[in-house]
């Protein structure tokens, strides 16, 4: 098979992957967004502490720039991880030492991620805004779009969160691609020469599964503190927008609040001195779940693509 076939295989299954997977995931993305917003107990919650319903209404809010730029995100990644994984492996006959592959699936994947960060950091940034924004019953304007009429006035306020996402992504995404290839192809043999699609798809799935729900624990604190980085460059949009069934005032300590988004420190100081250790690991429950389910289907329909694809070159 031609370089050029290979990596049009990956692009269309990594395409194909990652549509599939936000259309399934994107509701408890939004609803671990808002469990970790600052705004949770004034607004998601009720003053006897039950759960407000708003919290699980327009669980699609944002939906739209993160499928905009899943599709090359995830095309990006794939591409440079392949690359780089069959550039850095060694030819067939080298004995290659375990060590060296796992190095190889590290670097590889470290690489790959620091593209796509910058090219999904920006949708996240509006993602996340107008998942915690509710229109004002004087308030024509969709979330999205309101939250896109804010950032059009501060767009380097996109980036926001940036460095955090990429320094928890590294080693996130390194440890997660350590373990899903050693699964693989320790626990559940899956051969890379192999050519057939259902053992790839079975094999890729129950390991992309467990390695994104098992390292997605350890990164909990930095979802969270990366959540408010992001949530606080769009503070403006968010805190004036209350719920319209919700008729408490917006709490002095939400409505001043602006958290700088340059500070990842500041910010996680914050959250310990406000919530405690338990703060920074809300919703830690839903975030695995949502991990486990989403890097399980997501790498198990890229590796049943690739490979049925290449069967059709």
């Amino acid at each position: 098979m031609s370089v050029d076939a290979s990596n049009k295989d990956v692009s269309f299954a990594a395409g194909i992957a990652a549509v599939g997977v936000e259309l399934l995931i994107h509701p408890l993305d939004t609803l671990i967004t808002r469990i970790q917003s600052p705004a949770y107990t004034s607004t998601y919650q009720r003053v006897n502490g039950s759960v407000n319903p708003a919290l699980y209404r327009g669980l699609y809010q944002g939906f739209g720039p993160t499928i905009i730029t899943s599709i090359p995100a995830s095309v990006a990644f794939f591409t440079i991880y392949e690359t780089m994984k069959s550039t850095l492996q060694p030819n067939e006959g080298t004995q290659s030492s375990k060590t060296r592959e796992l190095a190889t699936y590290a670097i590889s994947s470290a690489v790959a991620d620091l593209v796509a960060c910058a090219i999904t950091n920006p949708a996240e940034v509006l993602k996340q805004n107008a998942q915690v924004v509710h229109a004002h019953s004087g308030h024509s304007r969709s979330p999205l779009l309101s939250t896109v009429k804010h950032f059009s006035r501060h767009p380097t306020k996109l980036w926001a969160g940036y460095t955090v996402l990429a320094a928890s992504h590294l080693p996130g995404t390194s440890l997660t691609f350590l373990l899903y290839e050693y699964l693989k192809t320790s626990w559940f043999e899956v051969s890379q020469k192999s050519s057939d699609v259902s053992a790839h798809f079975k094999g890729s799935l129950y390991s992309g599964a467990l390695a994104s729900a098992v390292v997605s624990m350890l990164f909990v604190p930095v979802d969270v503190v990366k959540t408010r980085m992001r949530l606080a460059a769009g503070t403006h949009t968010y805190a004036r927008l209350p719920l319209k069934a919700d008729i408490r005032p917006i709490p002095p300590s939400v409505k001043g609040q602006h958290v700088s988004s340059a500070n990842a420190i500041a910010v996680a100081r914050g959250i310990l001195v406000k919530d405690g250790v338990r703060g920074l690991f809300r919703g830690g429950a839903l975030t695995c779940l949502a991990a486990g389910l989403g890097g399980g289907l997501f790498l198990g329909c890229y590796d049943g693509l690739k490979v049925y694809f290449g069967a059709q070159v």
